[in-house]
């Protein structure tokens, strides 16, 4: 865990180790000679007289007292000196995890670079590495590439939602030609905490506990260290980044300390979330996820990829509801969720045409700002944008103190009292 980071992740124990104990050593004494006193029949040193021996050496110490002192104190000073050594995670890298995640694809309209330009400082804010894949439009798509039941079973697409889908499918088509084993993949208008990669390593031990149930033999324990990925070789997909989640199904959910984790007064979603209880205070929880709507961010292993591309040849909904029901209902697919999300979306113009134009969170957004994603604290796309990132976390801007009510929800109770 870095030293400057307060994050409260409880499976990462401090590890210490003291430095090598230095010979003790006296200061080097200058090449000093004494004149030796004439004693018949005597030696001239002055050892041979213990009176002067002693006076000899008190007349040294008065004359380096202060170098002796010094020396010896910074010796023992530097054999008690604990030296902190930080245990790397493999998901620390600048793609939150070991050769796997070597590729976090964004998907980005080529003209929209009022998403990249601060996406990709938020990346540079928080040392990741980030390769923008050009999303495509509906009508680049030539109705033989579409999928079968496209627009059937009453159901009408919205513009944009086809060309969405089939840049998702594209991404997914990468991975299987290029035989990428996992990628993260997230939509151009997200954010994210300057702690993500403490969170991560919190989310790795949780899809490895969640997508492993049930435990193999006890005696006969699963070796971690021999897998591809920090995250575990048995998931599908980790739904990380959505607008919405449920957790009522009956799988086992796993909580860890997370202390970027929006309590419950600022998490967000316009869907479902876990039922209350389900979340200890001050943690995040991983999961078997129902009813997830949003492709915000996730991540896709090899295995799942193949999966979802042959899939999705027959989609008749749009990506994010037919994910839903494949982790739902398909016995042979790992899925695994979060809560709150770590990769959350920001207010901004939306490329696909809702009734009414343009819409972002219930309302028309006609200029894009630079705001903190829904439930981010400490946000990667605002303290970069404000040249904050580097200047240490005493210094990052935070969207609300902990035990802080939503601002609105203060608006409100002021109406009230004034009432």
């Amino acid at each position: 865990m870095s030293e400057y980071i307060k994050s409260t992740l409880a499976n990462l124990p401090l590890k210490v180790h003291s430095l090598h104990s230095f010979s003790f050593y006296w200061p080097n004494l200058p090449n000093i000679q004494f004149l030796a006193a004439s004693f018949q029949g005597q030696n001239n040193l002055p050892t041979r007289n213990p009176r002067a021996f002693v006076t000899f050496a008190f007349l040294l110490f008065l004359l380096f007292w202060k170098d002796i002192i010094r020396d010896v104190c910074s010796h023992v000073a530097t054999r008690r000196l604990p030296v902190p050594v930080v245990e790397v995670s493999p998901i620390r890298n600048n793609t939150l995890g070991y050769e796997q995640f070597q590729n976090i694809f964004v998907l980005s309209l080529p003209e929209r670079g009022d998403r990249r330009t601060p996406l990709l400082a938020a990346a540079n804010a928080t040392n990741l590495t980030l390769t923008v894949l050009d999303a495509i439009r509906d009508r680049q798509i030539p109705q033989s590439d579409w999928p079968q039941w496209w627009g059937t079973n009453n159901w009408v697409p919205k513009e944009g939602e086809l060309g969405c889908l089939m840049s998702h499918v594209r991404t997914w088509r990468k991975m299987i030609h290029e035989n990428i084993s996992t990628a993260l993949i997230m939509e151009s208008d997200v954010d994210w905490d300057m702690r993500i990669k403490d969170t991560m390593v919190g989310v790795g031990d949780g899809v490895k506990a969640v997508a492993d149930w049930p435990f193999p033999d006890p005696q006969h324990p699963r070796d971690f260290s021999k897998e591809l990925s920090p995250y575990g070789d048995k998931w599908d997909l980790m739904w990380i980044g959505h607008c919405g989640i449920n957790a009522d199904g009956n799988g086992r959910i796993y909580a860890f300390n997370d202390s970027s984790a929006a309590d419950e007064d600022h998490a967000w979603n316009f869907g479902e979330r876990p039922a209350e209880g389900h979340r200890p205070p001050g943690t995040r929880i991983v999961f078997q996820p129902r009813k997830t709507v949003c492709t915000t961010s996730y991540a896709m292993s090899l295995a799942g990829a193949r999966k979802f591309e042959k899939l999705f040849k027959q989609a008749n909904s749009p990506i994010d509801l037919k994910l839903w029901d494949h982790c739902e209902h398909d016995q042979t697919t790992r899925c695994v969720g979060t809560w709150p999300q770590v990769i959350s979306m920001t207010e901004s113009k939306t490329n696909i045409k809702h009734t009414g134009g343009g819409l972002s969170f219930g309302h028309e957004v006609t200029e894009e700002r630079i705001v903190a994603g829904n439930a981010i604290q400490i946000s990667a796309r605002v303290n970069a944008h404000l040249g904050l990132a580097d200047k240490g976390p005493m210094r990052w801007k935070s969207e609300w103190a902990n035990g802080e009510k939503k601002k609105e929800e203060t608006d409100d109770e002021v109406i009230n009292d004034s009432d």
